[in-house]
């Protein structure tokens, strides 16, 4: 359980400590006050990627500390933990769990586990186990037929098994690469060698990392050649906002002098004097960002050259060996093997022949007994998810799970005379299908589920995994979007719910979510100030009264949105 974050000089957050409890807890706050930087300080201390315009403006150096409690985990998972601290020699037998995360302008990072300095993939390793993040990239995320099998298999409790799989298949096909080389006749020998040495020198020049990098790489060629363009607008648009000499700043500065100086004789005029000083702050921080954007789109020729030159070496190694990333360095893995093994003798060919054999045998037995747990699985699986749907308003819509195999006679597993592929994760192809209802054609979800369909199809599936494969935290950003009215109370109840097995953190704008009242609720609010930045407080039961007045009426709270608001709380006190 995340028990307290620690976030200094991240963003718009000069220094904040949190301090979270078991069960639900609640984030709120006006548009842009910053509830999702939040979220970004957590993904930054759970090991996502680190860059330093996440430092507070002014400030040399981010941290971002998270305090997490052991013993109020499910045993299971406490126990997994355990195990990944004490296999990296970092578990001391302490209940507590510091994560820390620090980076500099300087653009070097550090991470630590219990103060000790740690690679920051290991933090990402621990940070999956003891937080489950929803947020809109997890909508996208399900559109991906991978994630469909990776989901199943949750639920299924196959995880390990599929790991034992994907082994198997890869020393299945490091041995047929062996193989391979090893039956080639000596001048071909010599041919595919130096076709695989220029092969593999071509990709570790290229320095190839995640197809995430690659595409940053193209986005910032694009930035760079239309970087005179931008800067051009960014200047002008500048200019207006605030250099010009009678620019928008200067005329609501003059505006507001005038209303101030009559405000004590008309005190009406303080709500307009007001909006024009927000407006101000609104417009100073968007001359500022157009300045951070300027700064960072200043072109350096030499730059642009090399960037140049490594995206055409990579483009190249990607129509050859592609089209991802991951495809070409999985190419890399092979070449090298198949390198390393190509002078083995002909003694040695016998050998593999025979460990291959076993080997298949061992891959076929094991993706047999993991496309039938799948199956068995996807049953039990559409049934709970279909509850849950009709919990949130879509009683209606038909969910099933689709799961194929591939007819290829290169393909490793028989049946009835045919043969199927088996992947690295096994026979099966696995993907959502979902109709509005029984007289629809089910159809893929990524072809027709809204914005609003997603995120419930995504916390009824939640919902379900959550009780088979815990996790100790569950962090909701926004899932309430594009619903309301009841289908957004339902979408509360079933959060409410989800925090009686896991600690739920939800980031919300509707006070259908937020009047949420189980026994164990703490309430935070989101407020913004030009000089102190982002701040988070804990509300007592009368500001968050307030809090959910306001949500409901705006910003003038009246006696209505105020008795509105107490009765949301005593009518969810205890669910």
């Amino acid at each position: 359980m995340l028990e307290e974050l620690y976030v200094k000089d991240f963003a718009l957050i000069h220094e904040q400590r949190i301090s979270f409890g078991k069960g639900l807890n609640i984030i709120t706050g006006e548009t842009g006050a910053g509830k999702s930087i939040l979220l970004g300080a957590l993904n930054l201390v759970l090991g996502s990627k680190a860059t330093t315009d996440l430092i507070r403006s002014g400030s040399h150096r981010s941290v971002v500390e998270a305090v997490f409690r052991l013993s109020v985990l499910r045993k299971e998972v406490a126990d997994s933990i355990r195990e990944i601290l004490e296999d990296a020699g970092l578990f001391e037998g302490d209940d507590e769990i510091i994560l820390r995360r620090e980076i500099s302008t300087e653009g070097r990072g550090r991470s630590f586990i219990n103060a000790r300095q740690v690679p920051v993939s290991l933090l990402k390793t621990v940070g999956r186990q003891l937080v489950d993040i929803h947020g809109q990239n997890e909508n996208q995320n399900i559109l991906q037929i991978a994630t469909h099998r990776e989901i199943l298999d949750r639920f299924a409790g196959i995880t390990e098994q599929v790991e034992d799989l994907k082994q198997l298949h890869e020393k299945y096909q490091n041995l047929e690469q062996k193989l391979m080389s090893v039956s080639l006749d000596e001048e071909e020998k010599n041919r595919r060698m130096e076709l695989l040495r220029h092969d593999i020198a071509e990709i570790e020049e290229a320095e190839l990392t995640t197809q995430a990098d690659f595409e940053e790489l193209l986005s910032r060629e694009k930035s760079l050649e239309n970087a005179e363009a931008i800067l051009q607008a960014i200047s002008q648009v500048y200019g207006v906002i605030q250099e010009d000499e009678d620019s928008i700043l200067q005329r609501l500065a003059k505006a507001d002098f005038i209303l101030n100086s009559n405000v004590d004789f008309e005190p009406a005029l303080t709500e307009p004097l007001d909006r024009i000083r927000e407006a101000s702050i609104h417009l100073e921080e968007a001359a500022s960002s157009l300045r951070e954007i300027a700064d960072n789109l200043q072109v350096d020729p030499e730059e642009k050259l090399m960037l140049q030159e490594r995206i055409d070496l990579i483009q190249n190694i990607l129509r050859k060996h592609g089209p991802s990333i991951e495809d070409a360095k999985a190419y890399y893995e092979q070449a090298v093997n198949e390198l390393s093994g190509i002078e083995l003798s002909g003694e040695e060919a016998a050998r593999i022949q025979k460990e291959l054999t076993e080997i298949k045998k061992k891959l076929v037995q094991k993706a047999s007994e993991v496309s039938l747990a799948r199956r068995k699985a996807a049953e039990r699986l559409e049934k709970e998810v279909h509850a849950h749907l009709s919990d949130l308003g879509m009683g209606e819509t038909q969910f099933k799970i689709s799961i194929k195999w591939e007819k290829n006679e290169a393909g490793l597993y028989s049946e009835n005379t045919r043969k199927y592929m088996i992947y690295p994760t096994g026979l099966d192809i696995v993907e959502f299908l979902i109709a509005a209802s029984e007289k629809e054609t089910l159809r893929p979800l990524r072809k027709i589920a809204s914005g609003g369909e997603m995120s419930r199809i995504m916390l009824a599936l939640k919902s379900v995994i959550v009780q088979n494969d815990p996790v100790g935290t569950m962090i909701f950003d926004e899932v309430d979007t594009g619903v309301g009215g009841r289908v957004a109370e339902a979408v509360g109840h079933k959060l409410s719910s989800l925090s009686k097995n896991a600690q739920v953190i939800v980031i919300t704008h509707l006070h259908q979510v937020a009047g949420m009242n189980p026994p164990f609720v703490r309430h935070f609010n989101v407020s913004r100030d030009k000089k102190a930045g982002t701040a988070i407080r804990r509300l007592t039961e009368k500001q968050r009264i307030e809090e959910l007045a306001r949500m409901i009426g705006g910003e003038k709270i009246t006696e209505s949105a105020m008795k509105h608001a107490q009765e949301i709380l005593a009518q969810n006190k205890g669910k």
